[in-house]
């Protein structure tokens, strides 16, 4: 054996030596209760959604919760939600007023989950303009303008229809630390509008939790499945289930683009 040899046989040798085999255990957990729902102002039903979430290795959608008892409490008002199937539970005859407080009581497979909310007040918006494109010439930016309340911690989403089509995972959130008692002027420069397009804003006056419930989807969709710690969104659900009972106000503003709105 030549000395080139007895080199490459001592530096395999190393490396067979220093290698170390690790086992990753990835446990499956246990799928957990997942209820979400949502109290607004305005004529909108209550609608609660229960699910299971799902498994590490299992990718498939949210399993449906059926059969659970789902109440609604506020005042001395006691409203037991009707099932419609595929999860959903509906409270006909609830309906959202700022400054109410609502209890929400499930029981599902013995377990009792409970959170209560209180619906804020509508914000209106004041106008909803146009203006060139700040990266892109022949489209529109759109800008909304509000009078925040005084001496009140608001938490607030936009949510933009397009000729009635919404982006989904499209989390615009903003609050008021800076301009409490103030008008803010809010463009949105990452969505483009054309003449012609009917635009639909709604502004949501989100409670507290809530907002942070959707600051934390925002953040799960930035990261991406590529995060190597994802988490859940912040709950406010007792008893140990994902999700949020969440209220907001809602107001709303539609405006028509006019076809010589771009201006060569």
């Amino acid at each position: 054996m030549n000395i080139c040899k007895i080199i490459v046989f001592f530096f395999v040798l190393v490396l067979c030596s220093c290698e170390e085999i690790i086992t990753v255990d990835l446990k499956n957990e246990q799928p957990k209760v997942v209820i979400e729902s949502f109290i607004t102002t305005g004529d909108f039903p209550v609608m609660v959604k229960i699910s299971k979430s799902q498994a590490f290795f299992n990718q498939s959608d949210f399993a449906p919760v059926k059969n659970a008892v789902v109440q609604i409490e506020y005042l001395s008002v006691k409203e037991k939600l009707a099932e419609k199937g595929g999860g959903y539970y509906v409270a006909p005859k609830t309906k959202g007023v700022a400054g109410r407080v609502y209890n929400l009581k499930i029981t599902t497979s013995g377990v009792t989950y409970g959170a209560s909310v209180e619906v804020p007040p509508a914000v209106p918006i004041d106008t909803v303009y146009f203006q060139p494109g700040l990266f892109r010439n022949d489209s529109l930016n759109l800008v909304v303008s509000f009078h925040d309340p005084a001496r009140t911690e608001n938490y607030y989403r936009l949510k933009l229809y397009r000729n009635g089509r919404y982006a989904i995972n499209d989390y615009y959130l903003l609050t008021d630390n800076f301009s409490d008692g103030e008008k803010i002027v809010a463009p949105v420069y990452y969505r483009y509008f054309a003449p012609g397009d009917t635009v639909v804003v709604e502004l949501l006056n989100l409670e507290r939790n809530t907002w942070r419930y959707f600051k934390g989807l925002s953040e799960s969709v930035q990261q991406g499945i590529n995060s190597q710690a994802p988490g859940n969104p912040p709950s406010n659900i007792s008893g140990g289930a994902l999700g949020i009972f969440g209220a907001w106000g809602y107001s709303s503003y539609r405006v028509k683009l006019p076809v010589s709105t771009i201006k060569k």
